[in-house]
Formats: structure tokens, sequence, C-alpha cells
């Protein structure tokens, strides 16, 4: 019973039948497993094809159409500001009426003391013209600086700090005119024998001959004080002169 069941090796050829069969087995699998990927990048591949024709449409434009693109607009906008001209300034109609000149006075530079003078602007306008011209004058304009009820200075008592020229005064635009002030109270003579004014606040008024007067209130500083820097000059010592010295009485009588 047990010799019929054992078995001697097979024949090769039993072997290499087999090795084909499971080569060809595992070749088959390869193939199977290779079309089963190539059919799935196939079908995923349909569809953005399949949106890109769908925005084509949308894509594609008339060429009889105008169309205004982003690089267009902006270089409108460049253009606009590059080539932004100035206002229009209306030319003068004739002399101007005095009561319809508006001037609005502003102190720079309110410093007391002699230091340097007080630069007033006066900033002029028509009420009602658009365009006129106007002769500033001590005569046509008045200025006069306050504190409380003490007149400190008048252009009426000194009249040659207003400038006499003729100007264009317009209604959109300020037309502005500069005198300087020294500081100082003025008296009947315009004189520099006057006190200087004190540090503290102040009001000027200008206005045109029959116009109406425009006030502004201003701060007169009071001056910084100088820094006076002293240097230092350097001290020289003494220069050896060569020649030997006599020994001192106490050295001798040491030695002694």
């Amino acid at each position: 019973m047990t010799s019929s069941l054992t078995r001697g090796p097979l024949p090769a050829r039993v072997y290499w039948t087999r090795r084909v069969l499971v080569l060809a087995v595992a070749l088959l699998l390869v193939f199977g497993i290779a079309k089963v990927l190539t059919l799935g990048s196939d079908g995923s591949s349909e569809t953005p094809e399949a949106t890109q024709v769908a925005a084509d449409p949308t894509g594609t434009t008339d060429p009889s159409l105008p169309v205004a693109s982003p690089t267009e607009k902006k270089k409108g906008k460049g253009k606009g500001k590059k080539h932004s001209q100035a206002p229009v300034l209306a030319p003068p109609d004739g002399p101007c009426a005095d009561e319809d000149i508006a001037v609005n006075p502003e102190v720079q530079r309110p410093v007391a003391g002699p230091r340097g003078d007080i630069f007033v602007v006066l900033h002029l306008r028509t009420i009602a013209a658009e365009a006129c011209t106007w002769q500033v004058s001590p005569d046509t304009l008045t200025l006069k600086i306050s504190s409380g009820k003490d007149d400190i200075w008048s252009s009426r008592q000194c009249p040659r700090a207003v400038p006499t020229k003729d100007v264009v005064v317009r209604k959109d635009v300020d037309t502005t005119v500069g005198l300087t002030w020294n500081g100082k109270r003025s008296d009947a003579d315009c004189s520099r024998l006057t006190d200087w004014a004190l540090p503290g606040y102040y009001h000027v008024t200008a206005a045109a001959l029959a116009g109406e007067p425009a006030d502004e209130q201003f701060e007169l500083l009071a001056p910084s004080p100088e820094v006076i820097t002293v240097t230092p000059k350097p001290t020289q010592k003494p220069k050896p002169s060569g020649r030997p010295q006599a020994p001192s009485s106490s050295s001798s009588s040491k030695n002694d």
C-alpha cells in the first residue's frame, strides 16, 4: 500500500510546462490591469475637454464689436492725469469797486523783538465781479493791529508799509499782497522811538475802502533766548629751555 503511493521525480518537461503556464497567467494579469488603467485615464480626460468646449463660446468675441480692454482704461486715466489743465482764470473786466473787495489778513512769523519783521499776507477776492483790476495803496486799503481797546499799530500812521500796485482780483482765486510790520507801536509820525509790542495775543484787522473789515487773532511769540557757546582756548605747556637747572637748597643740604 505504501509502495503504490510513493512517486519519484517528474520529468523536466512537466516543470517547464508549469513555469510557462505561471508566466502566461502573470502576463495576462499585467495586461488586464494596464487595460483597466488606460480606460480609466481616457474617461477622466473627457471631462476637461467637454469643459473647454463649453467655455469657448463665452471667450470668443465678434471682431466687428469694439472691446474696451483694461489696459486702454488705465491709459485713459493716465492721460487724464498727465494732461490735466489748470482752471481757466477769468479775464479782468474793468476796474473793481472798492466795496466789492474782500480782504482777509494772515500774520506770519509773529515773533516779538528786533530780530526780524513780521510778515502780513492780505488775501484779496471780489464779492460779485468775476474779475477786475484794483489798485492797492494806502488810500484804498487800511490795516490795524490792536490788543483789546489798545491800538498798537495802524497803516494810517505808517502809510509807507502798504505797497502801491495794480492787481487783478478774482472771485474764485485769491490774490495775495504782502506787507511788513516792524513789531513796534506806531505814532503820528511813524517814528522808530516807540516801544516794542510785548508777547501776547493781538488782532489784525484789514479792509478795503468802503468794504467790510476782516479780523484775525494771532499770538506774538516771545523770542527764543540766544545760546552763546564759549570755546575754551587751549593752554600751552612751558617748553624746556635746555639749560641745566641749579640744585635746590634742600637737595644740597641732604647731600651734606
